[in-house]
């Protein structure tokens, strides 16, 4: 399924650019960031293109055709890792082989591309589907839902140190409203039903919160020790050490905080700050976590009536995400 759907996607890619001016070095580019070919050999589940089933999935769980949602699907990928490449370069994050030479201003040029890419497959998709009132309705729900995401990324900048409460807010507004809108937009493609939309919804928000929980608890189960550099577990950004934070006593949360400050100088304070935070509880608290949202996406699952199959499948992806991890 991920292999043809990542040869349909490069197809859907390649026939807007055709239509385009655009430099082929920059294409080439582009085409670097995505990494279809890689999506369509093995281990292709473990990275974005499992999320680019979603649309498709949901639009098939609605009663449709997943070849409805390719248009949709192809959207949603390259805003994906337009949003993520940006953040890595505002984050400061390793980059990528193919802009570490050129420097993050190629990497924002890419991000621009992939954005005006999607807005192209977005056109195609309304231009050219069976059911121009629906897909009118979701074309208009992406740049709603993107603007609210970018809303989300607004706040994140704004909090030095988020608290809880913060970061729940934060990661709803960001993660929450993206994988929403893959849900919904693709079931919009085959049902109006109000109700069942709403539980594809509340079905993508709690699958988006439980795989940014989940990739936050993956910092904390990593040993340090075990690390070629500890330093890198030591965000105070992440869930684990948001909660350690808000529940640590003032004088272990000023403990913890002067590591953070010093984690990326020194390993030891990295090491120490790792301790800390693990010995607050967090790891329980993320895994309880964890447990609500996939409890909370298996129930608006049932709330969209989501037909076996297709059913069967977005079930998969959210048990594989929120299964317990074994050093627990």
């Amino acid at each position: 399924m991920i292999t043809n759907l990542a040869g349909r996607v490069s197809a859907q890619l390649e026939s807007l650019w055709a239509e385009t001016e655009a430099r082929p070095d920059f294409l080439n580019l582009m085409r670097q960031a995505l990494s279809l070919e890689r999506a369509q050999g093995a281990g292709a589940d473990q990275g974005p293109m499992r999320w680019a089933q979603l649309p498709g999935l949901c639009c098939q769980a609605a009663g449709g055709d997943p070849l409805w949602a390719d248009e949709l699907t192809a959207a949603w990928l390259l805003l994906y890792l337009a949003a993520d490449l940006m953040d890595s370069v505002q984050d400061g994050d390793e980059p990528d082989p193919w802009w570490a030479e050129q420097g993050p201003g190629a990497a924002l040029s890419v991000a621009t591309g992939l954005f005006f890419s999607a807005s192209l497959a977005l056109d195609r998709l309304q231009t050219q589907s069976s059911q121009p009132a629906a897909a009118g309705e979701v074309v208009k729900d992406f740049y709603r839902g993107f603007l609210n995401m970018s809303s989300g990324q607004y706040l994140d900048l704004l909090q030095a140190q988020p608290s809880l409460g913060q970061y729940w807010q934060i990661a709803a507004s960001k993660s929450g409203v993206f994988f929403s809108l893959a849900c919904r937009s693709g079931a919009r493609l085959a049902t109006a039903e109000r109700a069942r939309l709403d539980g594809f919804s509340q079905f993508g928000r709690h699958l988006g919160l439980l795989v940014q929980v989940r990739d936050d608890l993956e910092d904390l189960m990593a040993d340090p020790e075990d690390q070629a550099d500890p330093r890198l577990l030591a965000t105070s950004r992440s869930l684990p050490v948001v909660y350690a934070l808000e529940v640590s006593s003032p004088d272990v949360r000023g403990r913890l905080l002067a590591c953070l400050q010093r984690s990326a100088e020194d390993e030891d304070a990295a090491r120490e700050a790792w301790v800390l935070v693990d010995e607050s509880g967090a790891a329980l608290y993320v895994v309880a976590e964890m447990e609500r949202h996939r409890s909370q996406a298996m129930r608006a699952l049932e709330q969209a009536q989501a037909k076996p199959a297709a059913r069967a499948r977005l079930l998969g992806l959210v048990n594989q995400i929120g299964s317990r991890p074994s050093r627990l």
